[in-house]
């Protein structure tokens, strides 16, 4: 898995990397102003004949940009640096790569809030315009010149090549502070940054692509934040024996459903086996159990109390506790409403399960006012949407969406869970106060029943001996990849949970062993 580094932590290892490592700075800069150059060579067809703008920055961002110049103009590409500032600002190696371009005859013009508007033909004849100003530094809203340049780039729409990150957007927060430039592609220099991974940040940055620039690997205690990739979800997985049986994989038991939410129930249960767990017992109100006899053919249905509006009655407890022998994994929450007989009945329920337990959708709604009744559990994973999460720490769901990778941490560990916040990107944050960023997923999964999906595979992992906190990171990286892979083939637009079960197998192909 990759790491995913704080401004300030970056700069720590520049730092280390100059200081300790004895790497001059300019070499880490031509590094990185080379390996980019590099890099557009190989995904830009016949580079040499664009009309490249580079819009350089008087900090380091913009020395990494004179650094590109250089290079584009060696490779005969027409280039033109447009400095926001003067030439007599800049300073170290900045300073030492600025000279460099001037004196091989690269244009390079000192910008100021008058004479900017001067450039407006050249920008609209270019072909690739480079974002070099600002950097990671950023931590206020972008004004001035600075804001003056960044609706500049913006104004032509260009194919806009980004430095590291958009010049006016906050590297850690994943928040829009200010005005900030839209890229096509944002190139992460040695590590991800948040803010190319959450939204509304990432919103701006059509594509970012890492890139080695050289630094020596560094040992940093203090990363909590992980970008998951492809060969962590394989490492989970191991191959399956050939004198197996059902038993082997185990028995998932289902907890959900009522009175015209049974699909929620039906998509859990269908998650849960087609993650590859050997049977899966669906236990819910006894008018739903008849709609299910049949359908899904595969799942064991086990009708249960129900109150008078068709939620699991006070009376199921028995039944509860008798289900729960030789279970390997509970799954509880979808389609089971609030009604408090039903919420009464999973506090009373709680204290009983040894197994591990995936909660969801309504028994987490059920924890609002009883988040102490998770302190008796001791292997639980949760699966909050914003707004569940809203509930069960009182914080508004705009803060949460706000500090999403903070309030994960925060209740994870308050609570010794594993959590795993939905949304844009999903995270998984563990009680040891690490955080796993999923890569996986799109916009079209934004559709009813498409969290009971991911519920059912959590638990069906969890059933075949994978840990929860494995399974919570597999099972939001194939739920999102069984999104992608229908996107990919058909639209986001039509995608519902049941494409989500039909293309699961085909992401599970890729990371099997």
């Amino acid at each position: 898995m990759l790491n995913v580094l704080t401004a300030k932590q970056m700069r720590a290892i520049d730092r280390w990397a100059i200081e300790e490592m004895e790497i001059p700075g300019i070499v880490l800069m031509e590094n990185a102003g080379t390996t980019i150059v590099r890099r557009l060579a190989e995904i830009i067809p016949y580079l040499s004949s664009k009309k490249i703008i580079i819009f350089c920055g008087i900090g380091n961002n913009g020395g990494d940009g004179f650094v590109m110049a250089r290079h584009l103009a060696k490779l005969e590409a027409n280039v033109t640096v447009l400095l926001a500032g003067l030439m007599t600002e800049l300073k170290g190696d900045a300073k030492t790569s600025a000279l460099s371009a001037k004196n091989l005859g690269i244009p390079i013009q000192e910008l100021n809030t008058k004479n900017i508007n001067k450039f407006d033909h050249k920008l609209s004849h270019s072909d690739i315009i480079v974002d070099a100003l600002l950097g990671t530094g950023l931590s206020r809203p972008a004004t001035g010149l600075m804001e003056t340049a960044i609706n500049k780039i913006n104004q032509y729409e260009k194919f806009t090549v980004s430095i590291d990150i958009n010049s006016g957007i906050d590297t850690d927060s994943g928040m829009l502070i200010g005005p900030h430039v839209f890229s096509d592609l944002t190139f992460a220099l040695d590590s991800m940054k948040k803010s190319h991974l959450l939204h509304p940040a990432a919103s701006a940055m059509k594509k970012v692509e890492l890139l080695d620039i050289g630094l020596p690997n560094y040992i940093e205690q203090n990363i909590q934040v992980h970008l998951l990739e492809e060969i962590d979800i394989k490492s989970i997985f191991h191959s399956r024996q050939q004198d197996t049986h059902k038993g082997n994989f185990g028995h998932v038991l289902v907890l959900a459903g009522s009175t015209g939410k049974g699909g929620a129930a039906g998509l859990t249960s269908l998650g849960a086996l087609r993650a590859g767990c050997g049977l899966c017992t669906l236990a819910l109100p006894e008018t739903c159990q008849k709609a299910f006899e049949l359908h899904p053919m595969e799942v064991m249905t086990v009708p249960l109390p129900e109150t008078q509006s068709g939620t699991l009655s006070i009376k199921a407890k028995e039944p509860i506790l008798k289900l729960l022998e030789g279970k390997s994994v509970v799954a509880m929450g979808p389609g089971l409403t609030t009604e408090p007989e039903t919420v009464k009945l999973i506090g009373e329920i709680l204290p009983f399960i040894k197994c591990p337990l995936i909660l969801d959708a309504d028994a987490i709604n059920a924890l609002e006012k009883h988040v102490d009744w998770l302190d008796d559990i001791k292997s639980v994973v949760l699966t909050p949407h914003p707004k569940e999460m809203s509930r069960l720490t009182g914080l508004s769901t705009q803060e949460i969406q706000k500090n999403r990778i903070s309030a994960a941490i925060e209740f994870a560990q308050k609570k010794s869970v594993i959590l795993l916040l939905k949304g844009a990107p999903s995270l998984i944050a563990t009680p040891d106060g690490n955080v796993y960023i999923n890569p996986t997923g799109n916009p079209g999964m934004a559709t009813g029943g498409s969290g009971d999906v991911l519920t059912g595979i959590i638990a069906g992992l969890v059933a075949q001996n994978i840990s929860p906190k494995n399974a919570s990171m597999a099972g939001a990286y194939i739920h999102g990849y069984s999104g992608d892979i229908f996107s990919e083939n058909e639209t986001q637009t039509s995608l519902i949970a049941g494409d989500l079960l039909r293309n699961l197998p085909n992401a599970l192909k890729q990371v099997l062993p």
